[in-house]
């Protein structure tokens, strides 16, 4: 029996248990209205060096750590100073590169065995990277939207949080609720194309000050993250400061 990766036949398998779970997971990624978070699995930044999770420090705050806080940047500053832009980034577009390194992670698909490897989070994984790069092809179509927004790696974001310990990577669920307009617009155009392009949406994170991932009261300083739907990478979609809305003032 013959298995598709969104329209192309990735290979052939019998009914063991293994490429049964292959299966099952490169379905659950069809399925999905989103795309893949790649920071739910092992992942690889750029299909290289693996990758810790951002944000795992402890939440703990020490007398001299509140003695800095004067000192502290906020994301809005980290924004500005452009201290995530990787300025030499530049996409890989060309075809044999895409169609290689696809041939390459399907075939690392076939060896997956259960009893060697987890095979849900692994093959989700490179389910997650065959699709980014399937969506790659169609890069020159869509380049006018996508690079107007800076690029960032995972490896950036874990150095920006391990020299500032009062910044956290997080998810965006409890800070929609006082985003400002700005923001929003760009979670729905960024939306819109992600749509266009591979009928999935978007996975955003934000960067803000650990303060406020537990404070709801206060005026919250967030960058927004975008995961890439061309690569386990990230795009900069903005950060706010003094037009947060906070919902106790409406």
């Amino acid at each position: 029996m013959e298995l598709k990766l969104f329209g192309k036949k990735i290979f052939e398998f019998s009914n063991n248990k293994g490429q049964y779970l292959i299966n099952d997971s490169v379905a659950k990624i069809k399925e999905s209205e989103f795309l893949p978070d790649f920071l739910t699995f092992r992942v690889h930044d750029n299909y290289g060096e693996v990758i810790q999770f951002v944000g795992s420090t402890t939440e703990v705050v020490t007398k001299k750590e509140k003695n800095k806080t004067e000192n502290e940047l906020t994301p809005k500053d980290v924004y500005k100073m452009q201290m995530l832009n990787d300025k030499v980034f530049k996409m890989k577009t060309d075809k044999d590169y895409i169609d290689k390194n696809i041939a390459d992670f399907t075939d690392k698909l076939n060896i997956i065995k259960t009893e060697e490897y987890d095979m849900s989070r692994g093959s989700m994984e490179i389910g997650s990277i065959i699709m980014r790069l399937e969506n790659r092809k169609k890069y020159p179509q869509y380049v006018d939207f996508f690079e107007q927004y800076a690029y960032t790696s995972t490896d950036r974001i874990n150095e920006l949080i391990k020299n500032h310990e009062y910044l956290k990577l997080g998810k965006i669920a409890q800070f929609l609720a006082d985003m400002p307009k700005e923001a929003v617009e760009a979670i729905k155009n960024y939306d819109k194309k992600c749509k266009e392009l591979c009928d999935k949406k978007a996975v955003y994170y934000i960067i803000a000050n650990k303060r406020d991932f537990e404070k709801s009261e206060k005026r919250r300083d967030p960058i927004l993250l975008a995961q890439s739907p061309f690569g386990h990478f990230w795009q900069i979609l903005g950060a706010w400061d003094k037009e947060m809305l906070i919902i106790d003032e409406l």
